[in-house]
């Protein structure tokens, strides 16, 4: 009879934990949501908590069927080099929607040059992913286990591009937040800045994850076992998704709203005729635009929109 061993167990106790905490993140983001409600950035973040959950789904099979079986085997690196890389494409597209909504002001995505060169900048994905397709290891060693990774011309290249596109995203998005000329000046610059040291220390703990997940490819050379390589992978997903998801989540001090009470021009008494600002724009200059009560809101999203209703009557999620 066969019986599964320590490592076995390890790694399938951790594709379910991972499933029920994509689960529980899925539920938190959608619940109570209309379809219409999600938008672009929006749904990347969801697309992004569906792949991680299929990702531990997936590794929890898989890792039940690992040894002594070549096709489970051969299926579990190249659903590694698949879901890996579309969750590395999501949030790589979800960093470029940040940079397009604090620099493109009044601007359609499809007339923002620097929109078009970060979608041009994916382009070489292509090549990395090819690479890890064509440097994949599995084979079933002597006592039936199962090893799997990348060997070092398929690795290094995905660990230089993820490095570099993650440090590229993330210095355009600072950029002009730290700017004291960027054009989105006003009380929600000092909230829009707080949710950019929130996203460069996603962004950094992302870059970690993954270059420490890589980096252990590299160290083995394509020879891990892999149930073990499953489980980092999943591991490594999983966080992604959970730091894109505080990312996008509300502060403590960020939820709640204020109200700037401003005196009517030609009127030079204080308190003579004050009105609320948010009545003659419909939104208040100093709160953060309310997140939908199912907590879909992608924080830095709803400042810009902000900006945007006022000066330009529109929001920045147009293409």
């Amino acid at each position: 009879m066969y019986e599964p061993d320590v490592e076995e167990s390890i790694s399938l106790f951790i594709s379910l934990t991972c499933i029920s905490l994509m689960a529980l993140l899925f539920g938190r983001k959608t619940a109570g949501t209309k379809f219409a409600a999600i938008n672009y950035a929006r749904g990347l973040v969801v697309c992004l908590f569906l792949v991680s959950w299929a990702f531990s789904l997936i590794a929890a099979m898989l890792v039940q069927t690992n040894n002594y079986n070549m096709l489970s085997c051969e299926l579990s690196i190249l659903s590694c080099i698949a879901l890996y890389a579309l969750s590395k494409i999501i949030i790589y597209l979800f960093l470029m929607e940040k940079v397009y909504v604090v620099t493109a002001i009044g601007v359609t995505r499809s007339n923002f040059f620097l929109y078009k060169v970060n979608l041009a900048l994916m382009l070489p994905y292509i090549a990395v992913i090819t690479l890890m397709v064509v440097f994949r290891n599995s084979k079933i060693e002597d006592g039936g286990m199962c090893y799997i990774g990348l060997l070092r011309p398929g690795a290094l290249p995905l660990i230089l591009y993820d490095i570099f596109m993650s440090c590229w995203l993330t210095f355009l998005f600072l950029r002009p937040l730290m700017s004291s000329t960027s054009l989105l000046q006003g009380p929600s610059k000092g909230k829009l800045r707080e949710v950019a040291r929130r996203t460069l220390l996603g962004s950094l703990i992302a870059l970690m994850l993954s270059s420490a997940n890589i980096f252990t490819l590299v160290y083995f050379n394509g020879r891990e076992r892999g149930l073990i390589c499953l489980a980092s992978c999943t591991v490594d997903v999983t966080l992604n998704a959970i730091t894109v998801h505080w990312v996008t989540s509300r502060g403590g001090g960020l939820g709640k709203t204020n109200k700037t009470e401003m005196t009517a021009p030609g009127r030079g008494g204080r308190g003579t005729h004050s009105q609320s600002y948010g009545n003659n724009y419909g939104v208040a200059s100093d709160k953060q635009v309310g997140p939908l009560e199912s907590h879909m809101s992608v924080t830095v999203e709803s400042y810009v929109e902000e900006y945007h209703q006022l000066h330009y009557g529109g929001t920045s999620s147009r293409f």
